[in-house]
This record gives structure tokens, C-alpha cells and sequence, in this order.
């Protein structure tokens, strides 16, 4: 194990984890309930600030998703479906029974992927901006779609504040690999169907724990009605709105949505 050297992310310990195989990049900082963090679209270096916040009061375990950063993908593995279930495997690993589950955008969909085939492995989960219901139905579209919009669109689509990122030309060769590598997972995961298994708003009753929805009142990716469609989906969870935060609201209001993250499940565990 050894200290991580991703930007912002100085705070933890890097590991590579064995999950059956696959190696798997593993960041760990903090002490207190165990909360497994499943990031987005900007990758696990994206999840800076947000983690730092969470490392405040919890023992936060958050790994790269297969095909992402520097963790492999099992040859087998092409839909986010597969990756809940690899994700329980990792919990078995780890000896985690029953964390609270922390998922943003694309990691959301995951946490959901895992809860609806085993309800019982989280104590509490908080979906921040999730993906993953439909995003569109014939001419309507209730999600951007993040693969025909320029990295610079992107970039103020995803947060209100400004993005601290290097331009392509600009980063190592490290940091550029890893970029390419979470560009083409991503583009793998959720290319077709479009950020979203259809299959997924049948099983969220499945859900039994607590759970919560944040929302960034400001994110320029969701459309108002993509929203309506996680309330009904899932109207078991809690609903907050985060006053000020786009997309990446762990980017935008990171101790706002670690705070609310805090509460919820210090109260779920009443």
C-alpha cells in the first residue's frame, strides 16, 4: 500500500485489490462506518473533494470501476449489470457486510445494479444526480447526451463551478491514459442503451434500505422529468435538493452534500 499521488487525492492510501482475478484500484482514507464510494463520470480523481469530506467521518473505501484508471476489466464484463455483481463480490472480498453505499451519476446506476440483486448488503444508500432509468423515449431526451457534446461543453454541463482540469495537450502521459481509459469504459458501459438499463426501474422496489436522492437544483445534464422518474421509481427514498451544485454536486458543494450524506445516515441508523 502506498500514498496516492492522483491530484487532490493526497489524503489516503492507494491499494490493488484481487477480485477474483482482476486487479482492481482501491482508494482508502478516514476511520469510522465503513462507506463504499462508487464514482461517475469524471473517474475516481474526480471524486477529490467530495471524498475528502466523507474521509471526515467515515472509513471510505473507493475503487476505480473496471476498465476505469488503473483497475482491469474482466474480459466478461460489458454492461453495468455484470459490474453489480462483480461489486458484491468485491464487498465478500473486502469483508464488508453492510456499508452505506455513496454513488454519483454512473456510480449511482451501479449501487443500484448491486442493491437490486441482493438488497440486503447496504445499510443506508445515497444516490447523488443518478443515471441509469431510460434517458430518452422516442424524440424525448431527458438526459444530455455526453458523448456528442465537446469535452468543454461537458465540462459546464457538469459543475457551476469552474472545472480544474488540464487540457489534453497539457497532461502527462500518465494522466492521459487514464483519461482515455475512463472515456472508453464509460463509452462501453453506457454507449448503447444510452447511460441506462431499461430493465432497471422494475427491480428498484427491490431496495429495502434507506436511501436518499440528491439533486444539484442547478444540473444542466437532467432534465426536470428525468427527476419526476426516479421519484416514481424509487418512492421509498428521501429527496434533497442541493442549492448551488450542478451535476457533480461532490465537486460543487462537497462539504453541503457530505453534511446531508452524514445526517441521513446517522438518522437511517436510528
Amino acid at each position: 500500500m502506498s500514498t496516492i499521488e492522483l491530484d487532490g487525492l493526497d489524503f489516503g492510501t492507494l491499494d490493488t485489490v484481487d477480485i477474483l482475478g482482476t486487479d482492481i484500484e482501491l482508494f482508502r482514507a478516514g476511520s469510522g462506518t465503513p462507506l463504499l464510494f462508487l464514482h461517475g463520470i469524471d473517474g475516481l480523481e474526480g471524486s477529490a473533494q467530495g471524498l475528502r469530506e466523507l474521509a471526515k467521518s467515515f472509513s471510505v473505501y473507493a475503487p476505480s470501476h473496471p476498465g476505469f484508471g488503473a483497475s482491469e476489466r474482466p474480459a466478461g464484463m460489458s454492461r453495468v449489470d455484470d459490474m453489480g455483481y462483480f461489486y458484491l463480490d468485491m464487498l465478500n472480498a473486502l469483508g464488508l457486510d453492510a456499508p452505506i453505499i455513496v454513488g454519483t451519476s454512473f456510480g449511482a446506476w451501479v449501487a443500484c445494479e448491486m442493491l437490486t440483486k441482493e438488497p440486503g448488503r447496504a445499510r443506508s444508500l445515497v444516490l447523488a444526480s443518478p443515471l441509469g432509468l431510460k434517458t430518452a423515449e422516442r424524440r424525448e431526451h431527458w438526459v444530455a447526451d455526453l458523448f456528442m457534446i465537446s469535452k468543454q461543453e461537458l465540462g459546464a454541463r457538469l459543475q457551476v463551478g469552474p472545472a480544474d482540469e488540464q487540457s489534453m495537450p497539457e497532461m502527462s502521459e500518465a494522466r492521459l491514459r487514464r483519461v482515455l481509459r475512463n472515456d472508453e469504459a464509460l463509452s462501453l458501459y453506457g454507449w448503447s442503451p444510452y447511460m441506462c438499463n431499461p430493465k432497471l426501474g422494475d427491480r428498484l422496489h427491490r431496495i429495502s434500505c434507506p436511501a436518499m436522492i440528491v439533486w444539484g437544483d442547478k444540473d444542466a445534464m437532467i432534465e426536470p422529468e428525468y427527476r419526476a422518474r426516479w421519484r416514481d421509481a424509487l418512492p421509498q427514498a428521501q429527496v434533497k435538493l442541493l442549492s448551488g451544485a450542478g451535476h457533480r454536486s461532490h465537486a460543487d458543494k462537497p462539504a453541503e452534500l457530505a453534511t446531508l450524506i452524514g445526517q441521513f445516515t446517522k438518522g437511517a441508523a436510528k
